[in-house]
């Protein structure tokens, strides 16, 4: 795959509690000129929010405990202009919901190519 780095090095905040999941996609955005810091669970993210801004969150909806789609609630309460990508393989009928995807939140269902990924996480940004 050829890198792209026609956008800003803009901060992304990853949030994944399967590590090799959470590896790969660090390492793919992170070749693609993105800075990344990434995180296993939602309260943990939650804290690096409230520390300072990110350009994008990007979030498994699956965690444990908290889930990405109340992280997203809340961390559109912090950042209102911040764009969130939510991934899942799990979302069914809920992602369909009009309620599910505010704006400013996008979903991306599993499984899905390492284009799919970048090209939705540069749009996003």
């Amino acid at each position: 795959m050829t890198v792209v780095t026609d956008h800003p090095r803009c901060r992304v905040l990853l949030v994944e509690d399967d590590a090799p999941i959470r590896e790969m996609t660090k390492d793919i955005l992170s070749e693609d000129g993105f800075d990344v810091l990434d995180v296993a669970d939602a309260e943990t993210a939650l804290g690096c929010l409230k520390r300072g801004p990110f350009d994008l969150l990007v979030s498994d909806v699956g965690l444990p405990g908290m889930d990405g789609r109340d992280l997203a609630t809340l961390a559109t309460t912090l950042h209102p202009a911040m764009p969130i990508l939510l991934v899942t393989g799990y979302a069914g009928l809920a992602g369909a919901r009009p309620d599910f995807l505010a704006c400013g939140i996008k979903l991306l269902r599993k499984p899905f190519t390492l284009r799919q990924l970048l090209s939705t996480v540069r749009a996003l940004v």
